[in-house]
């Protein structure tokens, strides 16, 4: 067993593809000037992964789209009728999450939307980017907080379990041989009292292709009101 900063990095993925944070989205104030996050087109990869979320009792599906491109990530998610359900960008250092529906935004680093009990000052934003180019147990970074357990170790199949110490919360992440490189092939997660499953499983990948430069820009609408955790 190893320690990891893996485990709370994937329930913030979980948690933002939901549309839901583990702080309060109801304090919100008008947005300043136009706001916009950019990134060159270059090389990278584009998964598609269909997503299903249970929160409490209530079931919903969605399809995310993934794109990424050197140290940054492009999130759209959308129902499975079109709806869009939200548009993010992320890079190592800052998070922009825009939804649609509820017309809001939150731009600002995922540490600050989670319960603080749950996340010291640790790379949230670098982590979810590197999980989608290299297995946990590859990265040359932990914190003495978290757990990585091995589950599987096949040549074509490998399986990771993430535990926080202070948040008992558990991710399962499975990585698939494919085109000479091991890719995420799916994330479960559950937290500790039931109340909240997320999984996530790909159904289509194209690695190492051009990236247009839109999918990494994401500008945020005038009236669109922000979120302050």
């Amino acid at each position: 067993m190893k320690h990891s900063v893996i485990g709370i990095s994937l329930l913030a993925l979980a948690l933002t593809v939901s549309g839901c944070t583990l702080a309060s989205r109801t304090k919100i104030r008008e947005r300043p000037a136009e706001t916009e996050a950019v990134l060159t087109e270059g090389k990278g990869d584009a998964y598609l992964f269909d997503v299903k979320i249970r929160r409490n009792e209530k079931k919903n599906s969605v399809r995310l789209d993934v794109y990424r491109s050197g140290d940054s990530l492009s999130l759209y998610a959308r129902g499975y009728l079109g709806k869009g359900v939200l548009k993010g960008l992320i890079t190592y250092d800052s998070l922009v999450v825009y939804f649609p529906t509820e017309h809001q935004y939150y731009s600002g680093r995922l540490v600050d939307v989670l319960e603080k009990s749950c996340a010291e000052a640790f790379a949230f934003e670098r982590t979810i980017i590197d999980l989608f180019i290299r297995r946990p147990v590859e990265l040359d970074y932990s914190l003495s907080s978290f757990y990585l357990t091995i589950l599987k170790d096949k040549n074509n199949e490998q399986r990771y379990r993430l535990v926080g110490k202070s948040c008992p919360e558990t991710i399962d992440l499975t990585y698939r041989w494919r085109e000479k490189r091991y890719i995420l092939d799916e994330i479960e997660y559950s937290s500790s009292d039931g109340s909240f499953k997320f999984s996530a499983a790909r159904r289509r990948h194209r690695l190492n292709v051009e990236i247009p430069g839109e999918k990494f820009i994401l500008a945020i609408p005038d009236d669109a009101a922000r979120i302050h955790p």
